[in-house]
């Protein structure tokens, strides 16, 4: 029976956030706007108006490749990649096809199998976005505000050979990115796009099977989805004696299978020639090492502070630092706290659970960190036990009050009156015969478990109030 193997390489756009188009002043804010109103005989391609590189851009795209562990090349050059569709105005793209500026890097990241992935980088080219094109029932309406938006294309090494592998490279290519600040990364916002390059062959073969590109690909369990589709139409097609095409496909979400688009183009179809209009870029040493200087705190430097400095497992650090926003929420709510373990817990158990119950982003989270630090600080202090604090906690995700207001006004506060709390343990102790009997009569290894459940009799009724640290002290005594 023959055997089969993936070849999986993908290509990223990602739109830079300069707040400025790549070869004009129009504002890249395209979605907050009038529909045409950010443009200029530039970016909708006037004859004789002439591209200008913006300064900012190539800035941005010289941390995204260093954060991406790229050589930055000293000299680079645009081209044309000329094609008619009604959203490029042009009717060519301005690209970098010969020659990028930046080439060589890689991503490391571990699948949950534990085992650790390489997947190369080709390189990261300097680009422009299309317009958008809206289609409605009976028309094609189109934004220009989009075109020319800056854009940076990274092309993997066709390293991947599985969904998997796939998937676990772009949430690791998002997060690199998000830490740099250079964009926003998101499918949703449209400010990350993803095709995929697929093919297949047999396993020990050393020359690659005939490559399908798919497009249309809206989110990174689609693009798994449809890594996974391909695969078996690939291996079915050529066990049934037919052949695959080069081709683009498009991902249909609703069926689940992909459909195809076009036959691939080669670059001879694009008639690629240099840009007369530009010159070459060229990035000195001394730039790049101040570009380098300024590059924020990168996911890995973040959890090895987070590991030194807050004493975190490695599991929680990872955990808090997969996302730059939730990282810098726990970091607000230590400040405040000043218990960085049990605040990564609470976030860990609670928040996130919320963030996902409510499909919502730590951003728009209700509590705030400062509030969710307070929280913390009054079971440390003694205000209020662990249970009482996740009682707060809920009545907190629908009211902006105070952590302390909430407590003192529903009479929250924890019983730390010795002679009281030893009355309710007497009273426990009374009414369950049975379980003191069995404490005495245990070994040591069950009368923990006997003691929880006598001490959970108490907090139950003290309704969740008595510090449970005067309780096991009481009820220990009292048992012996």
């Amino acid at each position: 029976m023959r055997e089969w193997e993936s070849v999986i390489g993908l290509e990223v756009h990602l739109q830079l956030k300069t707040g400025t188009k790549v070869w004009c002043g129009c504002s890249a804010d395209y979605d907050n706007a009038d529909a045409n109103t950010h443009t200029c005989p530039i970016c909708l391609g006037h004859p004789g108006a002439l591209p200008k590189l913006n300064k900012k851009v190539v800035e941005y795209a010289v941390k995204a490749a260093l954060a991406l562990n790229c050589n930055i090349n000293k000299e680079s050059s645009f081209d044309r990649k000329n094609y008619f569709y009604p959203d490029t105005p042009k009717n060519y793209q301005i690209t970098q096809f010969d020659k990028s500026y930046a080439e060589k890097g890689f991503l490391e990241f571990k699948l949950n199998s534990g085992r650790m992935v390489k997947v190369g980088i080709t390189k990261v080219q300097i680009e422009e976005d299309a317009a958008k094109s809206i289609h409605a029932e009976h028309e094609s309406l189109i934004n220009f505000n989009r075109a020319s938006i800056p854009l940076i294309e990274i092309i993997s090494d066709p390293d991947m050979r599985s969904s998997e592998e796939a998937y676990e490279y772009l949430n690791t290519l998002k997060t690199v990115i998000k830490y740099t600040g250079v964009s926003d990364v998101s499918m949703e916002l449209g400010s990350l796009r993803c095709d995929a390059n697929i093919s297949v062959m047999e396993k020990g073969a050393t020359k690659f099977g005939t490559r399908v590109e798919v497009k249309n690909l809206n989110s990174f369990k689609a693009v798994a989805r449809a890594i996974d589709y391909e695969i078996g139409r690939q291996i079915e097609t050529i066990e049934n004696g037919g052949k695959i095409d080069q081709e683009t496909r498009l991902w249909d979400e609703e069926s689940q299978t992909t459909k195809v688009m076009r036959s691939k183009e080669q670059a001879m179809d694009y008639r690629y020639f240099p840009e007369p209009d530009l010159l070459k870029l060229v990035i000195t040493d001394e730039q790049i090492e101040k570009i380098r200087e300024t590059m924020p705190e990168s996911k890995a430097e973040k959890m090895e502070r987070f590991l030194k400095d807050y004493e975190l497992p490695e599991y929680d650090a990872n955990l808090l630092c997969d996302s730059m926003e939730l990282a810098d929420y726990f970091e607000e709510a230590v400040k405040v706290s000043k218990n960085s373990k049990t605040c990564a817990n609470f976030i860990i158990t609670e928040v996130m659970r919320v963030l996902k119950d409510q499909n919502i982003t730590i951003e728009s989270f209700m509590i705030t960190p400062a509030h969710l630090g307070k929280i913390i600080s009054l079971i440390d202090n003694g205000t209020i036990s662990s249970k009482i604090a996740k009682e707060v906690f809920e009545i907190k995700l629908n009211d902006e009050r105070d952590p302390e207001v909430i407590v003192k006004e529903k009479g929250m506060v924890q019983v730390a009156d010795s002679s009281l709390i030893e009355s309710m343990v007497d009273e426990v102790i009374a009414n369950n015969p049975k379980m003191v009997e069995d404490y005495k009569n245990s070994d040591e290894g069950r009368k923990p478990r006997v003691l929880k459940g006598l001490m959970g009799q108490v907090m139950k009724l003290s309704k969740g109030k008595a510090n449970p640290t005067l309780v096991t002290e009481i009820m220990t005594k009292k048992l012996s």
